[in-house]
């Protein structure tokens, strides 16, 4: 069993930050017990895009600073590398180092950027699917992997945190291929856990202190306080926790469904060694999951008999017109190609759409929102709550009829 250590940090001041990051450190043995002098360290932020810390959608640049002053002071080296949704180009990369304040906030610490674009094979034997990945070549060069996630949800998959955040470790243009390979939501999920375990991070640490909220997540949604760091050497025992610290049911959120299947961590978080804060103290109220009942459901309900209902009570992009910018990233970063400019505005074939939002995700402009039918939400919770009642009865039925 692995330890999750969680911290009090109740904003992003340089005092605050460093000590809570030696406070969630000290129970894992302290950052001494995974750097060591001369090391080579990739620090893996979450940068999904060009966004300002204050939108709460990228690690802060303060927790990035005192950790790269701490690798530092241990006589390590500490580079910053991420692959931002999109074309993974030198460009986009210092646009996205540029706009978190990163960059900004590292001067005086030693910390390198990355802008080498070259990839790498790893053999993944732990894997479901993805038995080799390619991977950013800086990640599989280094000596440590730090993975410094945000917590947010996610509208494909809930919730994105520690295990989501290695989704970074593949260059742009493959992660639209896997979205069009693995379109079905559990497929998805186990192609990322795939991926996280090709790179697997020694050392995993979560910006809880502003998390992102509500169905606009992870770039759009509402900034919410949660006032905590989080760390572990186990990625999926601490996004077992952090859900649980905002309320959230693991077992609908599919990436920790199917970690939970796998046997890659505890059922819940009984199952987990906490140290640090007491659990019960730092668990927040008023966080809002995008529907995280609703996936379960809608993936019982694709059958061919309920296909007409199934596809009115997907959830599908909006595009706001009135807030479109007409910059076109939507269509340049849709996985299934279904989006066309016309006039400078989106227009698109939702028959085809693979529910993996990259569009509501990579819009700048804040243009593209995800609409559920009314009553989407109630019905689905109810239909969720049902099939966890009816499906194990049937499952009876089926052996027994079969025997």
């Amino acid at each position: 069993m692995s330890k999750v250590a969680l911290a009090k940090c109740p904003d992003y001041s340089a005092r605050n930050v460093r000590q809570a990051l030696l406070r969630c450190l000290e129970p894992l043995g302290g950052l001494g017990y995974f750097v060591k002098p001369g090391m080579k360290v990739a620090l893996k932020p979450n940068l999904v895009m060009k966004l300002r810390p204050e939108v709460a959608a990228t690690t802060h640049p303060a927790l990035v600073r005192e950790l790269a002053l701490m690798i530092r002071e241990l006589g390590a080296q500490a580079t910053i590398v991420e692959s931002p949704g999109g074309p993974y180009t030198v460009p986009r990369l210092k646009a996205a180092y540029e706009a978190s304040g990163i960059m900004a906030a590292s001067e005086g610490t030693g910390l390198e950027f990355n802008y080498d674009l070259s990839e790498a094979k790893t053999d993944n034997p732990q894997a479901k699917y993805l038995k080799m990945v390619t991977v950013l070549k800086p990640l599989k060069d280094a000596d440590l992997v730090i993975s410094l996630s945000k917590l947010k949800t996610h509208g494909q998959m809930v919730y994105t945190g520690a295990v989501k955040n290695m989704f970074g470790a593949i260059a742009g243009p493959l992660k639209a291929e896997f979205h069009m390979r693995m379109a079905d939501y559990d497929k998805f999920a186990n192609a990322i856990i795939d991926i996280f375990l090709s790179v697997k991070p020694g050392l995993n640490i979560m910006d809880a202190v502003t998390g992102m909220h509500g169905r606009g997540g992870p770039t759009a949604g509402d900034p919410i306080q949660i006032g905590l760091l989080l760390a572990s050497d186990n990625a999926f025992e601490l996004d077992l926790t952090a859900i649980n610290v905002v309320g959230g049911n693991p077992r609908f959120i599919p990436i920790m469904k199917e970690a939970i299947a796998r046997g890659l961590c505890a059922g819940d978080v009984s199952g987990v060694e906490i140290a640090g804060e007491r659990l019960d103290d730092v668990k927040i109220q008023g966080f809002r999951m995008p529907q995280a009942d609703a996936l379960k459901a809608i993936t019982f309900f694709d059958h061919p008999l309920l296909k007409s209902f199934c596809e009115k009570a997907k959830p599908k992009p909006v595009f706001l017109h009135k807030k479109c910018v007409g910059c076109g990233d939507c269509a340049a970063n849709c996985p299934a190609k279904i989006i066309k400019m016309v006039d400078r505005r989106p227009q698109a074939d939702l028959s085809k759409c693979i529910r993996c939002f990259c569009c509501q995700e990579l819009c700048p402009a804040k243009a593209v929102d995800i609409s559920r039918p009314f009553g989407f939400g109630a019905a689905m919770r109810w239909g969720s709550a049902l099939l966890t009642f009816i499906t194990p009865l049937a499952s009876r039925f089926r052996r027994k009829k079969r025997g």
